[in-house]
């Protein structure tokens, strides 16, 4: 919309079009393609699900990074809404560190939960209400070991390691500092700043919008766990059910030094760039979501992704992530 105005300004809606008036304040579809003695593509239909309807458009933009990537074209528009609706002009940064504190919370529960029986039934416990059987039966295996435990953790999304933190710290007060560094620091938060750092109201920060599940754009956190793709209503629930993006990238931001306001920057780039690195081996591989999302952290930390902040006159300049995040400072 920045780049070509007449776009905006050619939105039709009426839903008239040479077909005829099909649907009377529909939601928006694209018509038009490659149809450049009609004025070219418009959207067609009303303002309802419009960030859906210009996030379709835009993944067609994207380039993956390796040949014959398997994507999903329900999924990829989630994934780009989810990173420009939410905004963090007003998260502070004990929030976001909150945030990163409950992820690496949770994997200190399940690393130290492979030397302690009971630990261990406590956290396999919280963790049958957000795993499928048959993740919560691998999970279960893996736990007995700390090899295992400890290789099964970049197997993890952060909803998992979050909300794991989070329900521990509501069944057993007072415990979740015994297990690692991590949950000494967000006792120590809390205990600082109680009513910005709930899990509820980290759930509107990082959170993302549900239009068909839960029929709002509000912000939140549902930890209903990955809906399968093949049959889940083109792929809008599969979309939906990954809230992970948002948290993830809350949590590098804190891990390099940048201050909340920069998500507003950096969500967007880092989406795309995710986007680009999905790899899927075949229709149902949600697991290539969690490794182009944890790939593209790994560029940013090694420098690889250039940050794009915005300048005084509205420009926009690059410059290497570890340069933006030590100006940051």
């Amino acid at each position: 919309m920045h780049n070509n105005p007449l776009f905006v300004r050619s939105h039709d809606f009426s839903a008239s079009s040479v077909q005829g008036v099909e649907y009377v304040w529909s939601t928006p579809e694209l018509i038009g393609i490659g149809v450049t003695a009609g004025g070219g593509a418009y959207l067609l239909g009303s303002l309802a699900d419009l960030p859906f309807a210009l996030a379709s458009m835009e993944q067609d933009f994207i380039a993956p990074e390796k040949v014959q990537a398997l994507t999903w074209r329900e999924v990829v528009p989630e994934l780009l809404v989810v990173a420009v609706m939410p905004r963090w002009w007003a998260v502070g940064q004990d929030e976001m560190h909150a945030a990163a504190l409950y992820q690496r919370c949770g994997e200190e529960l399940m690393i130290a939960s492979a030397s302690n029986p009971q630990l261990r039934e406590k956290v396999l416990g919280i963790l049958s209400g957000h795993l499928p059987a048959a993740r919560l039966e691998e999970t279960e295996v893996a736990l007995q070991h700390q090899e295992s435990a400890t290789a099964l953790i970049d197997q993890m999304l952060p909803t998992d390691t979050f909300f794991l933190a989070a329900e521990f710290r509501s069944k057993f007060p007072g415990e979740v500092n015994r297990w690692g560094n991590a949950g000494r620091d967000l006792e120590n938060l809390v205990q600082k700043d109680p009513s910005h750092i709930t899990p509820e109201r980290l759930f509107k920060d990082f959170g993302t919008p549900h239009p068909a599940m839960a029929q709002s754009n509000t912000n939140t956190l549902l930890g209903t766990g990955i809906f399968p793709f093949s049959g889940a209503f083109e792929g809008r629930l599969f979309g939906e059910s990954w809230e992970s993006s948002n948290l993830y990238w809350a949590r590098l931001a804190d891990e390099m030094g940048y201050s909340p306001v920069m998500l507003n920057v950096l969500v967007p780039d880092l989406t795309r760039h995710m986007v680009a690195n999905i790899f899927a081996t075949d229709i149902d591989d949600w697991p290539a979501l969690l490794r182009a999302m944890r790939q593209t952290g790994d560029q940013f930390r090694q420098g690889k992704i250039l940050v794009r902040p915005a300048t005084t006159t509205g420009q926009i300049d690059s410059i290497p992530s570890s340069v933006a995040a030590n100006s940051n400072r």
